[in-house]
């Protein structure tokens, strides 16, 4: 027999200022509910059908793939990492999202929301994404559907690379957790050179590419960018004592991805890194122009569809005037028919009593009351003949 479900097994609600964690098999593909928590740090760390995270402020939420969806709903000052099939954000302020998701990302009657490519990993998650039917390549973490956009400022924006962070969390007695299976940018950090695509397709922001923002003209692809700039450094920057490596190696702050870098706590020199911060420097001086254009696009899009939603009400209107005055046309001409056939059936009925009263008389007076039909039409005859004469 099939062991009953606890329902407390699969939810962490109304908790405040602790540190939940869900350990890899627990939730084997079921649901699961994060609602009114405060100040915690949570972990779900295993493979589940979709999760609700609804009501939570000021929490810090780690999640392993989820098959289906990912809802945050009435949200203020969270910190996600979310992979999923689908991901959606609603009602919400403030939300740092580092998101894996195989559709666009959705969002409605948000602001404050920031995207970066997914950052959790965990013993087992890479096993946990094939069981979630989830394809770690096919990440659209930043082609972001805005349901309710508005025209003032972007509901939306992309994290910038210095709020970018792995989050590793292991576990006793188990292995020690892999890399994260979903390729990290270069603009991140990362090695994967695809581009990074703003805006959903379906909301007619193509074109909007990371390379088009940073400006075609002036910046040239990411790892010529690399090249250039380290060799600036070394050439311009290169301290003449070990006083000066100390000076320069403190003014950067440290962008390295490796599973090593993560465990350190000193501060590093990344050149790449830090010729990846001011390409995205140029990305958010760029995106500026690039946002004025796609608010008047929208601007003129959401005149558009009000003028096509008139449009569609006023034939609405005259289909429904049409019908009502088809509709009463049509009862009208019923009630006449009506009228008319109950004066044809009365004028039958007045007929049938008429060639009775006739029929009747004939029998009586001419033909003894007997009915003879040779007799009977005779006597009509007779009688249509005495009233022409």
């Amino acid at each position: 027999m099939k062991a009953k479900l606890n329902r407390e097994d699969y939810q962490f609600r109304k908790k405040t200022g602790q540190e939940l964690i869900k350990y890899p098999g627990q939730l084997n593909g079921l649901d699961f509910v994060v609602s009114n928590c405060e100040e915690c740090t949570i972990y779900i760390c295993d493979h589940a059908a979709q999760i609700f995270v609804d009501l939570s402020k000021n929490c810090k939420i780690f999640i392993g793939p989820v098959e289906g969806s990912i809802f945050v709903r009435k949200c203020e000052n969270i910190e996600i990492s979310a992979a999923a099939s689908q991901f959606r954000v609603s009602n919400s302020n403030n939300i740092q999202c580092f998101v894996y998701t195989s559709s666009d990302p959705a969002l409605e009657k948000s602001t404050g929301i920031g995207f970066a490519p997914y950052n959790f990993t965990y013993p087992g998650i890479t096993e946990d994404f094939g069981k979630a039917k989830l394809d770690p390549a096919n990440n659209k973490w930043s082609q972001v559907f805005d349901f309710t956009p508005n025209a003032e400022a972007s509901n939306w924006t992309l994290l910038h690379p210095s709020q970018f962070h792995l989050v590793s969390k292991s576990f006793e007695g188990l292995e020690e957790p892999e890399q994260c299976p979903v390729p990290i940018p270069t603009t991140y950090g990362g090695t994967c050179t695809k581009k990074i695509i703003l805006g959903s397709a379906d909301q007619k922001a193509n074109g909007l590419e990371l390379d088009f923002l940073m400006g075609k003209d002036n910046i040239k692809n990411q790892q010529q960018l690399s090249d250039e700039n380290q060799a600036y450094l070394e050439t311009q920057l290169k301290p003449p004592n070990q006083n000066r490596v100390e000076q320069i190696q403190g003014n950067y702050e440290e962008f390295v991805f490796d599973q090593e870098s993560i465990k350190s706590t000193e501060p590093q020199v990344n050149l790449q890194s830090q010729t990846t911060f001011n390409a995205f420097d140029e990305l958010i001086v760029g995106d500026t122009q690039a946002n004025k254009q796609r608010e008047v696009f929208l601007s003129q899009q959401m005149l558009k569809d009000d003028a096509e939603r008139k449009l569609k009400e006023q034939k609405r209107k005259q289909a429904q005037e049409y019908l009502k005055k088809f509709m009463s046309d049509f009862t009208e001409l019923a009630n006449q028919r009506k009228v008319q056939n109950r004066a044809i059936v009365r004028e039958k009925v007045q007929k049938q009593e008429g060639w009775k009263t006739v029929m009747t008389n004939i029998d009586v007076k001419d033909n003894g009351g007997e009915k003879d039909v040779s007799k009977m039409a005779q006597a009509i005859k007779n009688k249509f003949m005495d009233v022409l004469k």
